[in-house]
């Protein structure tokens, strides 16, 4: 008869661990229980969970062992084969359910299980002994037990240090751009990484997409601002650059969350001033602002074009979509349900739009589209202020969440009054810079035509990103929609609960003949 196979599975669930002798000790324990039991331990396949917790099952569902569970399933690993564990809490810190399911599905694929601790082998025989199983429970839930108590503690004492306005250092919720203080009392700044912080969020203000930042850092060779672990992307990555320029830990900001069954939630207000700042309050306000009034600029040709993404409507309700130009005039715009079938609405061209409406707007509200210094910084103002006030309402909406779960009445509405008036002071702030840029000189006579002319040469110029972004961020920055009438009108709506009308002149919404047609003779 030949020998089983024996596989030794080591896991350890911290890093701190993994600079100790654990690894070790749990490899050192299997090869002597099988020089002592006459077998050969196979270390072809290595099975090791290297700082992975076994409390929560990650281990079973995403490791070395579920890998090797599934190979058992599949026949891969030979039944009879011997699974080496240190002991059985190895296996699983879960609940007792779970751990017990894990156990009986290894053994259940003919793998025997012995512990080295106490040299217990569970089996298809032994698992159906009252007695072993009933201890196998026991020791699952003495090991879920202290797991449970040891993430409790660590918990309390997270709060005391909260409370006491204290640094809660630990590698897990740390940025990338920081790293702990020798004495644990604070965090240090990582200069290159925060560099790379740093060009990512100018980048995104001058109208770059995650595509476009994450295509540049790659090949300038930006340091990666994450820690890199073994299943950590080693390069740049636009799913990448949308997180970090919404991680508020750039500020300095960190929210404490706790686990409420399978989903992490925040717990109290994010601690201000707890990492080292990376990006100014001006900055964060400029890149959310373009990324509020982005709405993913659809490419047209491979052009970033459609100005009026998410803002055109048409009069029955319907948005508008672009469509290019196809062998005549310039680009049109539909109603999505003319285009569904569902309606005749009247298209309108683009260049209608820029030409009468855009040109007309910028006379109007010639604050918004002029590029002097005094009504930049104006608009970065208001562009700040908006950052905060949607900050304040997810917060706001956080504590109302929390009335109607029954938490604490008094120091939710005082939080909640707070909050309110911290609205009320920035809501007047964006009143006031407004009235500065309607208040701004008109530019000339001339100056609506010649900003609709720059408009044309931004969509016509490939390159021209910037030039495109500065204008999308003006129009969503002044507007909520832009309704098309049908018939010859167009109606804005400004931000401040104004309208503005304009008329487009019936000759304007001709269209013009296809290229390739030839007139007739």
């Amino acid at each position: 008869m030949s020998q089983p196979r024996v596989y030794s599975y080591r896991r350890f669930s911290s890093e701190r661990q993994a600079q100790g002798h654990s690894l070790e000790r749990q490899t050192a324990a299997a090869r002597v229980w099988c020089q002592e039991n006459g077998h050969v331990l196979d270390e072809d396949l290595a099975l090791s969970d290297l700082g992975i917790s076994a409390f929560k099952g990650k281990n079973a569902t995403e490791g070395a062992l579920a890998a090797f569970l599934i190979a058992a399933k599949e026949g891969r690993i030979p039944r009879g084969s011997i699974l080496l564990v240190e002991s059985l809490d190895r296996l699983s810190r879960n609940t007792i359910t779970d751990a017990v399911a894990l156990l009986t599905s290894i053994v259940r694929a003919g793998i025997r299980v012995v512990s080295l601790i106490d040299g217990k082998e569970w089996n298809e025989n032994t698992i159906n002994d009252t007695v072993n199983f009933m201890m196998s429970v026991l020791l699952f839930a003495r090991a879920h037990e202290e797991s449970a108590t040891k993430a409790r503690r660590v918990r309390a004492a997270f709060a005391k240090k909260r409370e006491a306005k204290l640094p809660v250092v630990s590698h897990g919720h740390g940025p990338g751009w920081a790293y702990p203080r020798e004495d644990r009392q604070g965090w240090l700044l990582d200069e290159a990484k925060a560099a790379s912080v740093v060009k990512v969020f100018e980048h995104v203000a001058n109208g770059h997409g995650g595509v476009s930042v994450a295509r540049i850092a790659n090949t300038e060779e930006w340091p990666l601002p994450w820690r890199v672990r073994a299943n950590t992307n080693t390069r740049w990555e636009h799913t990448q650059v949308s997180r970090l320029v919404r991680d508020r830990r750039v500020l300095g900001e960190w929210q404490p969350k706790q686990m409420v069954g399978t989903e992490l939630v925040p717990l109290g207000d994010p601690v201000t001033d707890y990492f080292p700042r990376v990006i100014t309050d001006d900055l964060w306000g400029r890149v959310h602002a373009a990324l509020d009034g982005r709405q993913s600029i659809p490419r047209l040709r491979g052009i970033k074009g459609d100005l009026l993404a998410g803002l055109l409507y048409c009069n029955c309700g319907e948005r508008m979509q672009k469509k290019p130009a196809w062998k005549r005039g310039s680009a049109r715009y539909y109603c999505l349900g003319r285009v569904a079938g569902a309606s005749t609405c009247a298209p309108i061209s683009e260049a209608a739009i820029i030409d009468f409406g855009f040109s007309f707007l910028a006379t109007a509200e010639a604050g918004q589209f002029q590029e002097t210094e005094a009504l930049r910084l104006t608009r970065i103002a208001i562009d700040e202020a908006n950052a905060k006030l949607a900050d304040l309402d997810s917060k706001s909406e956080r504590y109302l969440a929390a009335i109607e779960e029954g938490g604490e009445m008094r120091l939710v509405t005082q939080r909640l009054r707070e909050i309110e008036q911290q609205q009320d002071s920035l809501r007047e702030v964006v009143r006031q810079k407004r009235n500065e840029l309607a208040a701004a000189p008109k530019g000339g006579n001339d100056f609506g035509s010649l900003f609709a002319e720059d408009v044309k040469a931004a969509l016509n110029d490939k390159s021209a990103v910037k030039e495109r972004h500065r204008i999308s961020t003006a129009l969503n920055r002044l507007l909520t929609k832009v309704v098309w009438s049908g018939d010859g009108w167009l109606m804005f709506h400004t931000r401040d609960g104004n309208m503005i009308a304009r008329t487009v002149p019936r000759s304007a919404l001709e269209r013009a003949p296809r290229k390739d047609k030839k007139s007739a003779a």
